[in-house]
């Protein structure tokens, strides 16, 4: 009898433990998360835009460094198919010549950046910050070129919010692969 007492006692007290322990490595590894997102978003040029899209994925809230490197290329992938899909929507569209130009340029542009982002995707998987970081850079130039292209031009707004989105979201990846 004694050793059942003694036995339960032992398993009640280790329950205990656990239930007062989780809780708190839980909110540690969140605390953990949130604290690497306050030091990544203050080196990107535009640090509560960067604050406003990490805190609204909710995978970002439990992810590590390498989970928001991964989160941030998804965005900025989808985010420049996306603009692409808009730009390929306006060239039929579009009766002014040097705008169907223009929009056809920056269609090319932004097939070079989706491409430069997977690059830079496979990069990051094989653990090559520098070559995630080059690519990144690389994508960013591409659609700062259609930027350029547009920009004396009476341009669809989402083309130009798509753009300043996508080089901001870029921003995130850089400051990030930084901190690899």
């Amino acid at each position: 009898m004694i050793m059942s007492f003694k036995s339960w006692f032992f398993q009640a007290s280790i329950l205990v433990v656990l239930l007062f322990t989780t809780p708190s490595f839980a909110n540690l590894d969140v605390n953990d998360s949130s604290k690497l997102i306050n030091d990544i978003c203050p080196t990107t040029r535009f640090p509560s835009y960067c604050l406003e899209v990490l805190e609204s994925i909710p995978e970002a809230a439990t992810a590590d460094l390498k989970g928001l490197a991964q989160i941030t290329l998804d965005l900025a992938i989808s985010k420049a198919s996306s603009t692409l899909d808009r730009i390929r929507s306006l060239i039929p569209q579009t009766t002014d010549p040097k705008l169907k130009q223009a929009y056809k340029s920056c269609s090319e542009h932004y097939d070079n950046t989706i491409g430069d982002l997977k690059e830079a995707e496979s990069d990051f998987k094989q653990g090559d910050k520098y070559g995630m970081n080059q690519y990144a850079s690389a994508a960013m130039t591409e659609a700062g070129d259609c930027d350029d292209q547009t920009e004396e031009l009476a341009v669809d707004p989402w083309i130009q919010k798509g753009n300043q989105d996508f080089d901001n979201i870029c921003g995130i990846v850089l400051a990030i692969s930084n901190h690899l």
